[in-house]
């Protein structure tokens, strides 16, 4: 029997092992072993702190998923009257920067963790979907009521805010472009975006 322990400190596990060798108490082994497995993998963790999820945004245009780029994310002081308000931008691309949206909330005092609807009063939310930037055919879908249907709404919901991050959530039942005459559903969206001071 060791009752030393060697300089990893095993000698625990090597007692209960040397223990179990007895014919005659079998079910001791697997205990044992078990020890030995855990302190054998939790002498050698490594104690490198998580990487940070990357930058994304990700939603449903019209039932088809879509993968953004982050632009720009932050947290900020009205620019414009009234300097009360504190505004929430988050500002995603596709890879050929051809196609942007940009959602914006605007809120009296402290930006919280919490859920931000288009349709609910002492806040402002904005959603913008372009499309063919550059283009003649170039299209801006909105939080606009079309004619003939339901009232529009877009809703976000905060779910982290940290000195260097910001994840939420956002969907909606349709945004509207008036000069075409069009409009898209973005549903099921989510972000994780790298805050900008």
């Amino acid at each position: 029997m060791i009752n030393k322990a060697d300089e990893n400190g095993f000698a625990p596990a090597i007692i209960l092992l040397s223990l179990s060798s007895n014919k005659n108490q079998p079910m001791r082994k697997i205990p044992g072993i078990l020890l030995l497995s855990t302190l054998f993998f939790s002498c050698h963790k490594n104690d490198v702190p998580p990487v940070p999820p990357a930058p994304e945004m990700s939603f449903k245009k019209d039932g088809v998923e879509e993968k953004f780029m982050l632009q720009n994310s932050s947290i900020q002081p009205n620019a414009s009257w009234p300097t009360t308000m504190t505004d929430f931008v988050v500002v995603g691309h596709s890879n050929d920067f051809k196609t942007f949206l940009g959602i914006t909330v605007q809120v009296s005092g402290e930006f919280k963790i919490g859920t931000y609807d288009s349709n609910t009063t002492g806040c402002y939310v904005i959603a913008d979907y372009m499309a063919n930037i550059g283009d003649p055919n170039e299209k801006d879908y909105a939080i606009d009521n079309a004619p003939g249907s339901p009232a529009c709404y877009f809703k976000v919901t905060i779910t982290s805010i940290t000195e260097d991050r910001i994840k939420g959530t956002f969907t909606g039942n349709y945004l509207y472009d008036r000069t075409y005459d069009q409009f898209i559903t973005i549903t099921e969206g989510s972000f994780i975006a790298k805050r900008n001071p």
